[in-house]
């Protein structure tokens, strides 16, 4: 049984991180920026608990050796990272490459340590954690079909205590040594979140059942609570940046199930947005890829045009617009996978949310 609220989930997501890439330039200066860019701090957590659900939903019935798992994966999303981490690359030096004297030594040695740190832009961190993630996910499966509570109380007590130290660190009280690449790459700060999407996609109904016993008012004050924890943590400790601290864990859960009875309502309410949100989660991977690179050309080709609360919501809607464009444009061509895009060939003969047959899966975040 497919759960179509998941897909909404991961649409909605992909919006959630374009919120909070946009208002990162405004919190100093905007209270609506900083609000919105809390409320949108679940995004990179749930993304990587759906991704964990894709794999699982995707995997459950496939009797694939672990070589064939890592062949198929990993040549979605290796060439992807490698070929934009090339061009985040090269747009942010554009100016120390075309200088007359740059050191073409210095600038390759660069590239490689931002290479394997995920530092070459501000989001593709996240596609390094993904790659670890792959790496272990044919275990994770089978420790959660052998002993699947073990595992999932296992990830989590793993990732509450790197969240933790990362927290600590920040706000001064312990000192953490260096290991050369930033804590919030390493993929045990994010296992539980990808376990547990792992075991949604196996008790796919037990699930449903869980978020029904409670309304969704009830789920509202819950989310509420949590949100103000968040907002609370976020101020007095200066961490407002962070999406790696327990109160995030906390919220981030609440959101799971406040989103996704608030889309299971409009599932069934607006049945006639399904192909809209289904569109949109099919082309995540592709969205989150070029979505700061749109931010960026916008802010520099029109610097005058967004400032104040008016110019935070123009450039919010101008993102996703100009996003959904580029990807709509971009999945006409079949060689798009090769950046992460879907082929979708003439949509308009398609069924909602299908994808052409014969073309490559989507790597849905």
């Amino acid at each position: 049984m497919r759960i179509k609220e998941i897909d909404y989930l991961r649409a909605f997501c992909a919006f959630s991180v374009i919120v909070i890439h946009v208002t990162a330039g405004y919190i100093d200066q905007e209270s609506t920026a900083y609000v919105f860019n809390q409320i949108a701090r679940y995004a990179v957590p749930l993304f990587i608990l759906l991704s964990g659900f894709g794999l699982g939903f995707s995997e459950r019935k496939k009797n694939t050796t672990y070589l064939e798992f890592l062949k198929k994966r990993y040549n979605k999303i290796l060439l992807p990272y490698f070929l934009w981490s090339i061009f985040y690359f090269v747009f942010s030096n554009r100016y120390r490459i075309g200088s007359t004297d740059a050191d073409v030594t210095e600038l390759f040695s660069l590239f490689i340590k931002q290479l394997y740190t995920g530092t070459a832009y501000v989001h593709l961190y996240f596609l390094i954690i993904m790659i670890q993630l792959y790496l272990v996910f044919p275990v994770l499966q089978k420790w959660l079909i052998e002993k699947r509570y073990h595992t999932l109380v296992g990830s989590f007590f793993i990732s509450l205590c790197m969240h933790a130290a990362i927290y600590l660190h920040a706000v001064g009280v312990i000192v953490l040594p260096s290991l050369g690449v930033p804590y919030v790459i390493l993929s045990p700060v994010w296992v539980f979140y990808f376990v547990l999407g792992i075991y949604v996609s196996m008790e796919r109904e037990r699930f449903i059942r869980l978020t029904e016993k409670i309304t969704f008012a009830q789920m509202t004050f819950v989310w509420l609570l949590t949100f103000v924890l968040l907002l609370l943590d976020s101020k007095y400790t200066n961490t407002f940046a962070s999406s790696t601290k327990p109160s995030t864990i906390l919220y981030t859960l609440s959101s799971l199930v406040f989103l996704f009875k608030g889309l299971r309502y409009v599932a069934y309410a607006r049945p006639k947005m399904s192909a809209l949100f289904l569109w949109y989660s099919t082309h995540s991977f592709f969205i989150y890829l070029i979505h700061p690179l749109i931010i960026s050309w916008l802010v520099l080709a029109f610097p005058n045009h967004w400032r104040g609360t008016m110019g935070l919501l123009a450039l919010i809607i101008s993102t996703i617009l100009l996003s959904t464009l580029l990807t709509y444009l971009g999945s006409k061509f079949k060689r798009i996978h090769i950046v992460g895009g879907v082929y979708t060939g003439n949509v308009a003969r398609l069924k909602p949310g299908e994808i052409k047959s014969g073309n490559h899966e989507a790597l849905r975040l």
